[in-house]
């Protein structure tokens, strides 16, 4: 029999990639930053047991620690120099430009923030203020209210919400759910409800 390798296997996954416009690509629910001359690019990742590697035109152009902290790692090197700064602005930054819209927006990007314990919505805080920053204030705030009554704390439902012009329509008669999680179905009645109805039902049928 043939001796053992001097090291283990090691298990390596390879995935393509497409780099997002914030210069990062995304790989195991983390996103890891590449130069940002290949936004637009499609890349692949190498992923072995410790580290993630990002290789376009066959030349590896960024190597992370797989197991560093954080959603998100990422290197100032890969970034523009006008955006190096923007990465470093707090949740309390985005709050304040979610504030200035009114307090219907601060507070549902406060429940964005808060509805996930795990990961960090800050990415998506930014998508979600920058975008209502682009309608007038009171689309925004009517926006943000239908998005929070509904539990939606995605950016793709604050941006459907106002290109299909449902933030002009008026909410349904509902008490909207604290941090987005709702603690009853929205629609759903009690027996009293229920019997009060079926009983006026009998009724008018006599």
């Amino acid at each position: 029999m043939l001796p053992l390798p001097p090291r283990r296997f090691e298990p390596v996954v390879w995935q393509p990639a497409t780099v997002h416009p914030d210069s990062h690509v995304e790989f195991d629910r983390r996103l890891y930053s590449v130069p940002w001359r290949l936004i637009g690019r499609k890349v692949w990742v190498r992923a072995p047991e410790h580290s993630v590697e990002v290789y376009a035109d066959d030349a590896r152009v960024a190597t992370h620690d797989r197991r560093s902290r954080g959603r998100q790692s990422t290197d100032d090197l890969h970034l523009p120099e006008g955006r190096r700064d923007l990465r470093h602005r707090s949740e309390e930054y985005w709050l304040e430009r979610a504030d200035r819209l009114g307090a219907d927006v601060g507070q549902y990007v406060r429940a964005v923030l808060a509805s996930d314990d795990v990961l960090s919505r800050l990415r998506d805080v930014q998508a979600i203020v920058a975008h209502l920053e682009t309608f007038p204030v009171t689309r925004a705030q009517a926006a943000a209210r239908r998005a929070h009554a509904y539990g939606n704390t995605s950016y793709a439902a604050i941006k459907r919400i106002l290109k299909d012009g449902l933030d002009l329509q008026p909410l349904p008669n509902f008490v909207s759910p604290a941090h987005g999680r709702i603690t009853q179905p929205r629609f759903a009645r009690t027996a009293g409800e229920l019997l009060a109805k079926h009983s006026e039902a009998d009724h008018e049928s006599h």
